[in-house]
């Protein structure tokens, strides 16, 4: 078993799962975005929910899909949605997005590497890419990058044990 996915036995709760871990593998694999950063980014987007919702700065981490279809109805364009929590609002046009299919985990993950993906080419840097990946504004930032390296430690420093 890799060592990513005994890792993500270990952050998280079996019960909470509704998705399989081959999601970040297999992102990764696509993308070429390592998957310790695929895991450190959801695990401070959504902390591994696949049915987060934020809407407009109020976070909801409804218990089933169709509790988060729900919520999906009622908001508006300022909506980050599952696991990479990707921008409904900003994302969704360009990619032809509907917000329900970003309740896919497997989808959802594979879009966020995707969007990564494109942030760290666009930037020329990893953490660079990151930042953009959360946030155009300097200070958001900062406090997202520094969120992620921390959480990034923490995917290595259990992944060696």
């Amino acid at each position: 078993m890799p060592a990513a996915l005994i890792l993500l036995f270990i952050l998280l709760p079996v019960q909470c799962w509704a998705f399989s871990a081959d999601v970040f593998l297999r992102a990764s694999a696509a993308t070429g975005i390592p998957v310790e950063l695929l895991l450190a980014i959801s695990h401070v987007e959504s902390g591994f929910q696949p049915h987060a919702i934020n809407m407009s700065g109020q976070s909801y981490f409804p218990s089933s899909r169709n509790e988060a279809l729900r919520l999906l109805v009622r908001s508006g364009d300022n909506i980050d949605i599952g696991l990479m929590q990707v921008n409904w609002g900003f994302w969704g046009e360009k990619f032809g997005l509907s917000k329900a299919e970003l309740l896919d985990p497997q989808f959802n993950v594979m879009v966020g590497a995707k969007i990564l993906e494109h942030c760290v080419r666009v930037n020329g840097s990893w953490w660079m890419g990151i930042a953009t990946y959360h946030s155009p504004r300097d200070l958001r930032q900062r406090e997202y990058v520094n969120k992620v390296w921390q959480s990034y430690r923490r995917v290595l420093v259990e992944m060696r044990k």
